[in-house]
């Protein structure tokens, strides 16, 4: 009899412990994305991550940086550092003058966020930061906005405002795994897409730091396995088949510009470049069109 009892504790241990990692399981497969409308009369880069958007008007930009896992006292390593480190290179402070003013704030569905109001002394000029740490699920993601001087700034806050009030936390299902694919369905994906979107030129007739934005043609290339490629102007493709296209030799010269996608519910999910990758989700390609980042592309 006891016997038996203890058999059937061990059994009921078993299924308890077996419900948890489903449980556990079941939680890895959602994470959070941030999600927002782009500040009015801001364009955006093509090099990410960061998601960069400068302003089309004056000296002001902002970057939003995606969820990432996180471990230890976030929000005091953010007090005590800014988490600078997260920050891309072309936007890390060097000189902070004084102390960052901290406050709480709210986002919709994230379970914390923090502002710190910072200004960087550039050459005796007060450049104008607000870094802004999102939490929710275990995760953290970054805003990063700037501009050269506090006039400026004040000319930013009404488009800087109206991004803050779109910002919210969506669920989504895990982005795919490098190594997965789109199985079956990526022989009615393959294929070069065309489109056009702005890109930055600089201007080399002028002193450095000049140039202007152009509307250009603008590639992404699926193969029939789960890799995918984009570029600017032109993008080679011998004799028009897309398994002839050298996806290795582009992901070594360009890998911020190099991933892999999968078909999921209708969706398409791409996870382009790494450290920390650049997350795409948008509505399967339809009658060989595709919509990335409200541009259309065309199947060629």
């Amino acid at each position: 009899m006891r016997s038996s009892i203890e058999s059937v504790k061990r059994h009921l241990e078993c299924l308890a412990a077996a419900a948890f990692v489903v449980i556990i399981a079941t939680a890895q497969q959602e994470v959070p994305m941030l999600r927002y409308e782009p500040p009015p009369n801001f364009s955006r880069s093509a090099i990410t991550p960061p998601e960069d958007y400068s302003s089309n008007e004056f000296n002001a930009s902002l970057q939003v940086y995606p969820f990432r896992s996180i471990s230890g006292e976030i929000e005091q390593m953010f007090r005590k550092t800014l988490l600078r480190e997260w920050i891309d290179p072309r936007y890390q402070e060097t000189n902070v003058a004084g102390q960052p003013e901290f406050r709480r704030t709210t986002v919709r569905d994230a379970q914390m966020v923090l502002s710190a109001r910072f200004a960087e002394n550039i050459a005796g000029i007060p450049r104008q930061h607000l870094r802004m740490l999102i939490l929710a699920g275990g995760a953290a993601a970054i805003v990063d906005a700037s501009a050269n001087n506090m006039s400026t700034w004040q000319r930013a806050l009404p488009a800087l405002n109206t991004f803050a009030a779109s910002l919210r936390v969506e669920a989504q299902t895990a982005v795919p795994a490098i190594a997965e694919g789109p199985g079956p369905t990526g022989d009615a994906v393959a294929g070069l897409y065309m489109g056009t979107k702005p890109k930055y030129v600089v201007n080399l007739n002028r002193p450095v730091g000049y140039g202007s934005w152009v509307t250009t043609l603008h590639f992404y290339i699926f193969s029939a396995d789960g890799r995918v490629y984009r570029a600017y102007d032109q993008l080679s493709v011998p004799r028009g088949d897309v398994s002839r296209f050298n996806f290795d030799a582009a992901q070594r010269a360009d890998p911020v510009n190099s991933g892999r996608y999968t078909l999921t519910s209708n969706q398409l999910r791409i996870l382009m470049g790494d450290k920390p990758p650049e997350t795409i989700t948008t509505p399967a390609p339809k009658e060989n069109r595709v919509v990335i980042d409200t541009v259309v592309y065309l199947r060629q």
